[in-house]
């Protein structure tokens, strides 16, 4: 079926990643960030000219004329523009450091078994995912793995001590980065055994949430983004003056970037601070499916999109890589 026609237009927002030496996602519950303040952004192709082989005889004339193909050296991005100097988005895209103000606390769950159970297993579920099945005689190390295996909790983002249960309580202690999250809940409908076995989980020390009040740039003499980042921008489709009826979004992808500040940006009375960057990218054949899972296409060229029928929620702020 011939391509409908409709063509993209509006910066609706973006999604940018963060990508180990290999090109991978990197997961952990802090690695990805979305925002809605995307302005323009511009993606082209550079190329390296082929050799020009031009033979002339002795009186002039040319005998022989050839030039070799041109050949694509990568992406280009250009007139990157963002309406906000948000800290986030700068850390990502050219490193440095974002200034943060509070006390950065960490978040400690108590999780108790109850009923002296003899057998069966039970679940924790937080922030809507729910881990596989954890047996009643668990030890801090196993509650640990069932934890980092969720989707929204990375490797390194929580510790679990205590135990083994159902004798000793278990105190999980969630990486200070998090700040406040949400309590987990227990399912104890699988343990068998003792009398009315229960788990329970209470909060004994909440963690505080940050607020991100600055940047500072990356320090002199040092590669601040070295694997560079993973690009994602939505646009609409439009088709005869408004949204396409079928498939209303573009989603683009830039597997692997390298941005730096495209020029000063104006700190003046007349005009608004617009942080505006520049840069190239590269194949990724390692990017897969994206942060997020929702790439079903190849990606292992220096940018490609597809036409898509939702966006995600672009609301800036951090969404997690499992």
């Amino acid at each position: 079926m011939p391509y409908d026609g409709s063509g993209s237009l509006f910066a609706l927002g973006m999604r940018m990643t963060k990508i180990d030496v290999l090109g991978a996602p990197i997961v952990g519950a802090t690695s990805s960030y979305k925002s809605d303040a995307l302005v323009a952004v511009s993606v082209g192709l550079e190329y390296e000219e082929g050799t020009e082989v031009i033979q002339k005889s002795g009186s002039g004339r040319v005998c022989l004329t050839y030039k070799a193909p041109d050949t694509l050296k990568r992406g280009t991005i250009s007139d990157f523009q963002v309406c906000t100097p948000d800290p986030n988005v700068l850390e990502f895209l050219i490193g440095g450091d974002v200034i943060s103000t509070g006390a950065s606390t960490a978040e400690v769950q108590t999780v108790t078994i109850t009923g002296t159970p003899t057998g069966g297993t039970f679940t924790l579920t937080f922030d809507g995912e729910t881990t596989g099945p954890i047996d009643f005689d668990a030890t801090n190390a196993e509650m640990d793995t069932a934890l980092e295996a969720l989707s929204n909790i990375g490797v390194g983002e929580v510790t679990v001590t205590g135990g083994p249960g159902p004798g000793t309580a278990f105190t999980v202690t969630f990486s200070s980065s998090l700040g406040n999250v949400p309590q987990m809940t227990a399912n104890g409908a699988g343990l068998t055994g003792g009398t009315t076995p229960t788990v329970t989980v209470t909060t004994t020390t909440g963690g505080n949430n940050l607020t991100d009040v600055g940047y500072r740039a990356p320090e002199v003499g040092t590669e601040a983004v070295p694997n560079g980042v993973s690009l994602e921008f939505w646009t609409a489709a439009i088709d005869d003056g408004a949204y396409a009826s079928q498939l209303p979004y573009f989603h683009w992808v830039l597997p692997r970037s390298k941005i730096r500040p495209s020029d000063a940006w104006a700190l003046n009375g007349e005009n608004a601070l617009l942080p505006g960057f520049e840069g190239w990218s590269e194949q990724n054949q390692n990017w897969g499916s994206g942060p997020a899972d929702d790439w079903p296409y190849e990606s292992d060229r220096v940018w490609q999109f597809a036409r898509v029928a939702a966006i995600p929620d672009l609301t800036p702020g951090f969404t997690a890589v499992s």
